[in-house]
């Protein structure tokens, strides 16, 4: 790889790993989600999978601030799954948060102009 596609990659990884958190909470504003199926839609979503060890620490960062919740679906056969979905504070955060990354996304934009 050449050092400007490197840089290039370098840059994408840095702007995936900064958009996360929203992704994850759009991702459960559109419905909730049991773990692995959030890793994957936010795989489809930003290119590249999400490790566990970088999920499950965000999950519980969001609990811990009263944004998400978690049942247990006892209803799929195998063992329980942990289900997270957004709370009422859950949804404003992701609200503004999204409100927030497209203002700077079309802030940028305009500056590509």
């Amino acid at each position: 790889m050449t050092d400007s596609r490197a840089e290039q990659a370098r840059i994408e990884r840095q702007m995936r790993k900064g958009v996360l958190g929203v992704a994850a909470l759009a991702a459960l504003l559109e419905a909730p989600a049991h773990g692995y199926a959030l890793a994957q839609r936010l795989k489809d979503v930003l290119g590249s999978s999400v490790a566990e060890g970088t999920l499950y620490p965000l999950l519980a960062s969001f609990e811990a601030a009263g944004w998400v919740k978690h049942d247990w679906d006892t209803q799929q056969a195998g063992p329980a799954r942990k289900v997270h979905s957004l709370t009422p504070a859950g949804e404003q955060a992701a609200a503004s948060l999204l409100t927030s990354w497209r203002e700077t996304a079309s802030r940028i934009e305009d500056m590509g102009k």
